[in-house]
């Protein structure tokens, strides 16, 4: 017989949900889309100069670049936040591709993340039919940031491919000081974003050292972000979960401040095991956990490992196996590591490659080792979320005391999409007894 659960559904009344102007986030770009529909299978290259002005907090910045195809579909994907450590001098660096058969838009900007002042200046476009060795510049508006921004159509801020009016803790305008060329460059400024604090500590475990921050007090709660991110994926929950517990944030090994070992494989098993030390060192013997995405799975994989060190788990976006996330994101996922694996000189890859082949080759659970987990469990998803709605539901059937939240109208991004739904939804549940 199939056995009950606990259904949290959010009705009608809020899918009239559309998404913020202003956001909150770590990190923010400030992008040009230029055409390129005619230039498929052309070489190109994307350079700027690039400093920053701060302390060695963990921030960097960098350049990027982003092919969109006809179908909306991603191309060619380059970040440098991971592969280049930009200091006080103006420096060239550079992306260089191939333009993809299906291309239509090619994105490319700067890319700031973390606390700090971020100047960049002289961007270029250039491309090579492949033939000759002759390179043609794509002039690109206010390349130098001459002009003031805010009257410049060419450039816009934008996260996850969405124009926004403004990514909160970050300022962007123009700099007088010390620029490379001409009168002005481009500054963008990070202030008070957790994750790179001064008030930070470092905890060696399992053979690296965790990067955490402590806040308000009380009852613990872990929180655990998703692969790509760092302790600030929870800007939205921080402050309102510290009014009532002692919040935990940690940067989970190879992301944020924390260090890794080259020599070991990056394994959700691994990480169960660094969290496990973490929590005996820091004398907290039982504990909530809020886990997002890739930290939804550690906290899964604690409750199952750990019974007596986890009183309630709250999971959005988790998966069991790597065939629970939806086809097309598998998809681009391994298209983008053949990328990365192709590009990767001088290791400048490492980090992205192994994140992907996280997610690409675990977990590797069966839905009926979910029933060794014995705490509440609250497991949420956005209903257009990466993770499989059936896949979602199925775990929270599988749990003996699971209870389900489908989020209508949100994504991937349930934390920060609608952070006050999100919050009041798990608090609710971590205070129900």
């Amino acid at each position: 017989m199939k056995k009950n659960f606990g259904f949290f559904l959010l009705f009608w009344f809020f899918l009239g949900y559309s998404q913020e102007k202003t956001i909150v986030s770590d990190w923010t770009s400030f992008t040009q889309a230029v055409n390129i529909e005619n230039k498929q299978n052309w070489n190109f290259r994307v350079t700027a100069k690039i400093r920053k002005d701060n302390q060695d907090n963990g921030s960097n910045c960098g350049l990027w670049c982003r092919i969109d195809n006809k179908d909306q579909s991603v191309g060619f994907f380059e970040n440098q936040y991971y592969g280049i450590k930009v200091t006080n001098e103006w420096k060239t660096y550079e992306i260089k591709g191939i333009i993809n058969s299906s291309a239509q838009t090619m994105n490319i900007g700067a890319f700031a993340q973390n606390n700090g002042d971020f100047y960049f200046d002289d961007f270029k476009l250039e491309i090579n039919d492949g033939k000759s060795k002759k390179w043609i510049e794509i002039p690109l508006e206010n390349s130098g940031f001459e002009k003031d921004i805010t009257a410049s159509n060419g450039w816009f801020e934008g996260i996850r491919s969405q124009k926004v009016t403004h990514v909160k803790y970050f300022t962007i305008g123009t700099s007088d000081y010390k620029s490379f060329n001409g009168n002005k460059s481009l500054l963008i400024k990070g202030r008070d974003i957790i994750g790179t604090m001064p008030d930070g500590k470092f905890m060696e475990v399992n053979g690296i050292k965790l990067y955490y921050e402590v806040y308000g007090e009380g009852e613990p709660v872990l929180m655990l972000h998703g692969n790509g991110q760092s302790i600030s994926a929870f800007m939205n929950q921080k402050d309102t979960f510290a009014k009532k517990y002692k919040v935990i944030i940690v940067d989970c090994r190879e992301r944020g401040k924390s260090t890794y070992d080259k020599t070991k494989e990056l394994t959700f098993d691994i990480q169960t095991e660094d969290l496990k030390q973490f929590l005996e060192k820091l004398n907290i013997k039982k504990t909530k956990i809020l886990g997002w995405s890739d930290g939804g799975i550690l906290a899964l994989s604690m409750a199952m490992k750990y019974p007596q060190m986890v009183d309630k788990i709250a999971c959005s976006g988790a998966n069991i196996f790597p065939e629970g996330t939806k086809d097309d994101e598998l998809k681009s996922m391994k298209e983008m590591l053949v990328n990365l694996t192709k590009e990767n000189k001088d290791h400048k890859n490492d980090v992205m490659i192994d994140l992907l082949n996280l997610d690409l080759k675990y977990p590797n659970w069966k839905y009926e080792d979910l029933n060794k987990i014995q705490c509440p469990s609250l497991i949420i998803a956005g209903d257009k979320d990466l993770i499989k709605t059936e896949h979602t539901v199925k775990i929270a059937e599988s749990i003996p005391r699971g209870q389900l939240a489908i989020i209508p109208n949100a994504s991937h991004y349930v934390p920060e999409e609608k952070p006050e739904l999100f919050n009041e939804l798990v608090i609710d549940f971590f205070e129900n007894k």
